[in-house]
C-alpha cells in the first residue's frame, strides 16, 4: 500500500511509459500518414470516436468501482480481523480463571493456557498471511512485476510460514500443522478443542465457552471473505473487454482528431501527436489502475499492507500477555508498506 502523501512520479512512470510510447505511435502514424503521405481519407468522423469514448469511459469506471470494492472489502476484512484478535485476547484474559473450578487451579497452568491461546491466534495470522501471499494464474506475473517483488522481498523480511509460526506453537503443534492442507482454517479448529478441553476442567463455563467460541466463528467468516477475494479474480470477461476497448479507443482516437486539428490550419497539425498522447495516457492508465487494483493480495505495491497489519496485532497481543521484548511495527520502504 503506497503511503506517501501524493503518488511517487518515479512509479507512475515506471507503470505508464509502455503507455505513453503507445501514444506516441499512432499520434506519429496519424500525422504522417495525413501530413507526409497526404492519406487524407485516414481522417475519420470526430463523432463515432467520441461515442467510442464516451462508452469506454463509462465502462473503465465500472471496473475500477469494481477493483476499489474489492480492496476495500479486503482492507476491511482485515480491520475487523484486527479487533477481532484484539478481543478475543482480551476475553481470553478475562474469562479463563478460577471462578468455576471445582478444585483450584494453578495460577502459572492458567496463564500458559492463556498464552497458548494467545500464541496459536498469532500463528493463526501468520498463516493466513501466507495463504494471501500465494500466487494465483490470474494476477500478474510479467517481468517487471516480478521486477518489484524481488526489489521489495530484499527490503522486508519475507520469512517462511514455518520460521514465523515456529515461536508461536508448541512442539505437538507445529508436528500436527505440517499434515494440513489449509493451515490457517485447521489453527482455528485447534482454538475451539482447546476451549472445549478449557470447558471440561471448569476453567470457563458456559456462556464464556460460548463467547469465546463466538470469536473463533467470526474469525472463520473473515477468513473465508479473505480467501474469497484471493481465490476468485474479477470476472476475466469484463477486464479482458475493458482492455480490448481502451486499445481501439486509443488507436482511433489520433485519427478522428486530424480533422480538428487541421482545422486550425497547417501549422499546428503537429499540435495532434502531444494532445492525443495526453488524451490516451488518461484513459489508459485509468485502465491500468483498475488493473492492478483488484487483486489486494498479489504482492505488489497496491496491496492491503497484511504484513504491518499481522505486525501490528502481534505487538498488541504479546503486550497484554505483560511481554517487553516486542517486535518493531514495519516502517514504509519508498512509501510502500506492505
Amino acid at each position: 500500500m503506497y503511503v506517501g502523501r501524493q503518488f511517487d512520479l518515479l512509479f507512475m512512470y515506471l507503470f505508464s511509459w509502455r503507455l505513453i510510447l503507445w501514444s506516441l505511435f499512432t499520434g506519429c502514424i496519424a500525422y504522417f500518414c495525413y501530413d507526409y503521405f497526404h492519406w487524407t481519407w485516414v481522417a475519420i468522423p470526430w463523432l463515432p470516436v467520441s461515442l467510442i469514448g464516451t462508452a469506454v469511459a463509462f465502462y473503465v469506471g465500472f471496473k475500477n468501482n469494481q477493483s476499489y470494492d474489492r480492496s476495500w472489502e479486503a482492507r476491511k476484512a482485515w480491520g475487523n480481523i484486527t479487533n477481532l484478535s484484539r478481543s478475543f485476547s482480551s476475553a481470553s484474559r478475562a474469562f479463563i480463571n478460577n471462578t468455576h473450578t471445582e478444585n483450584e487451579i494453578d495460577e502459572n497452568e492458567i496463564n500458559n493456557a492463556i498464552q497458548t491461546l494467545v500464541y496459536r491466534h498469532i500463528a493463526w495470522l501468520y498463516a493466513l498471511k501466507h495463504s494471501m501471499r500465494q500466487r494465483t494464474q490470474w494476477e500478474h506475473q510479467k517481468k517487471v512485476n516480478k521486477r518489484y517483488r524481488n526489489y521489495f522481498e530484499k527490503q522486508f523480511d519475507f520469512a517462511t510460514l514455518e520460521k514465523e509460526m515456529a515461536p508461536f506453537l508448541s512442539d505437538e503443534d507445529e508436528r500436527w500443522v505440517r499434515e494440513k492442507k489449509n493451515i490457517p482454517a485447521q489453527l482455528l479448529d485447534r482454538q475451539s478443542q482447546h476451549l472445549a478441553n478449557l470447558k471440561k476442567k471448569g476453567l470457563i463455563d458456559d456462556y464464556r465457552h460460548m463467547e469465546l467460541q463466538s470469536f473463533i466463528t467470526e474469525l472463520y467468516k473473515e477468513q473465508g471473505a479473505t480467501e474469497r477475494i484471493k481465490n476468485t479474480p474479477l470476472p476475466r470477461q469484463f477486464a479482458t473487454t475493458s482492455t480490448i476497448f481502451i486499445i481501439i479507443f486509443t488507436f482511433l482516437l489520433p485519427f478522428g482528431m486530424l480533422s480538428e486539428f487541421h482545422a486550425l490550419g497547417d501549422n499546428y497539425l503537429w499540435l495532434l501527436i502531444p494532445f492525443n498522447l495526453v488524451v490516451s495516457w488518461v484513459f489508459t492508465l485509468m485502465e491500468y489502475m483498475g488493473d492492478y487494483s483488484e487483486n489486494p493480495f498479489e504482492g505488489l505495491i497496491n496491496d492491503v499492507p497484511i504484513y504491518s497489519i499481522v505486525r501490528n496485532i502481534e505487538i498488541d497481543l504479546r503486550d497484554m500477555l505483560g511481554e517487553q521484548d516486542l517486535p518493531e511495527k514495519i516502517q514504509p520502504v519508498r512509501n510502500i508498506l506492505f
